[in-house]
Formats: structure tokens, sequence, C-alpha cells
């Protein structure tokens, strides 16, 4: 494919997802109840991993090296992390071994529009992007408690940071459900992703040393998600560290894109 064509191809895939977010928008406004009810409960498993964490520094003074506050920013990182992945693809992710057991798969696949991306974006969930403002104040908050005051740039390598932690989420969720081309049956998956997901959580990126540093942050690397825009934003990331992050984001990238069209090949469908 030509580099007109991608970028020709890239351009349609961006316009379509803005319309599904669109229509999405246009039926949180009316489905109001549905609305606040996700922000409410987004809100509230926010606040118990805050007590987690305020809990845990009531005993001790640092974890790895990270004082209270930094870990409070991490934490208000992870939470802008899912806030906005959960607004954006999760819940059209978690659809995915449906369509592929329905044959609803079938319905993306006729359309002129990237079939992941329709899948992933179809169900934009505004209620959780509100979960961006408390973790936002719970950054805010830290740095200023820090007394450490940014620059453009740390602004910019923190906003980077991010927008590449979404992209990975959005790889492993994928990667999580592609066995569905396969299995009937993912409920060991869901079950590990959930466990996965949460103790990255509940560790900083400081407590991973050794073995836990390579399975965490390269192999299964969940650990990156909030630690990652955490060193880049106060600068202990450097270059190997933004290396080390863009390399495992592109590996599981093209991963993920490699084992989603050998799923459609395998792929049969109701009709077939």
């Amino acid at each position: 494919m030509s580099a007109t064509r991608r970028a020709r191809s890239a351009t349609r895939s961006l316009r379509c997802v803005l319309t599904l977010m669109k229509t999405r928008l246009a039926r949180a406004a009316a489905e109001s109840g549905s609305f606040w009810s996700a922000f409410i409960v987004d809100s509230l498993v926010f606040c118990i991993q805050a007590a987690v964490f305020w809990v845990i520094y009531l005993n001790v003074d640092d974890i790895g090296g990270w004082d209270k506050w930094r870990s409070v920013f991490f934490v208000g990182t992870f939470t802008l992390v899912d806030g906005l992945y959960m607004s954006l693809y999760f819940f059209g992710l978690l659809g995915m071994p449906e369509a592929i057991s329905s044959g609803r798969l079938d319905l993306y696949l006729t359309k002129p529009f990237d079939p992941l991306l329709h899948l992933a974006f179809e169900r934009f969930n505004p209620g959780s992007l509100f979960l961006s403002l408390p973790a936002l104040t719970l950054v805010v908050a830290s740095t200023a408690a820090l007394g450490y005051r940014p620059g453009p740039l740390e602004i910019a390598l923190y906003l980077g940071a991010v927008a590449l932690m979404l992209l990975l989420m959005f790889d492993l969720m994928v990667l999580m459900r592609l066995p569905a081309f396969r299995l009937k049956r993912l409920g060991a998956f869901n079950a590990a992703e959930s466990a996965l997901v949460e103790f990255a959580f509940r560790v900083p990126g400081s407590a991973y040393q050794g073995t836990l540093k390579l399975v965490f942050r390269v192999i299964l690397p969940y650990g990156l998600i909030a630690a990652f825009p955490t060193e880049a934003f106060f600068g202990s990331a450097g270059l190997g560290g933004w290396a080390a992050a863009l390399g495992v984001v592109a590996a599981f990238t093209a991963l993920t894109r490699l084992a989603w069209k050998r799923g459609l090949a395998a792929y049969e469908s109701t009709g077939s």
C-alpha cells in the first residue's frame, strides 16, 4: 500500500471513529441515568484505590524511593489512563468475543472501515471520561505538594507518555480477547487481565526490580501504564526509559495487528 493510500485510510478511520463517538454522546445525552451511574461507580473505585495508598503510607515513608506524594501522582496517572481508556475503547473491546462467537463481526468486515477500530470505539462511554477530573486533581495536588514546577517540556512528555500507554492498553486488551477466534470461554483470560491491572495499580514502578521488572515492564507490561508517565514527568525515565517504552509498545502493536489478521484468517462467519 502506498503512503498516499495509507494516509487516506488513516484519515477515513479517524473520521469514522469521531462519528461513532458523536453518536454515543448523543445517546448518552438521552440516557442521563446511565451516564451519571457510570461516573459515580468509576469515582467510587478511584476513591477506594486512593484510600489504599493512603493507608499504606501511614505505615511506611517510601516505597522503592517514591514518597507519599509521588505515589499519589502515580495513582492520579493510573486513574487518568483508566478513565480515558474506559471512555474510549474499553466497553467496545469487551464485546469482541461476543461479536466473534455470534457472527456479528460479519457486519464490520463488510464496511469500508477498520473492523477492529469499529468494534473498539462503537461503545464510547462519556461517563467514564469525567473520571479524568479527580485524576488530574491528584496529579496537580501532588505536584504542588512536592514543590515541583514542571515546564512545557515536562508537561508535553507526560501527555505523550499517557497517549503511548493508552495505545499499549489497547494492544493488551485486544490480545486478551483474540483467543475468542478459537476458544468458546475466555473467563480465565478476563480474570488474569483484571488481576494484572489491579496489581499494576497498587505497585509503584520503583518497586519493580530484577526479574519482576522484566516481567511487568516488558513481557506483561502492565507495570508501565502509570509508572512510565510518572517517570517521564519527573525526568527519571531518560532516553533509555523512552527507548524501552517505545520498543515495548511498538512490539505489542505489531503483535496485535499480526494476531488480529491471523484471527480473521481463521474466522468462520455464521453464514459459512
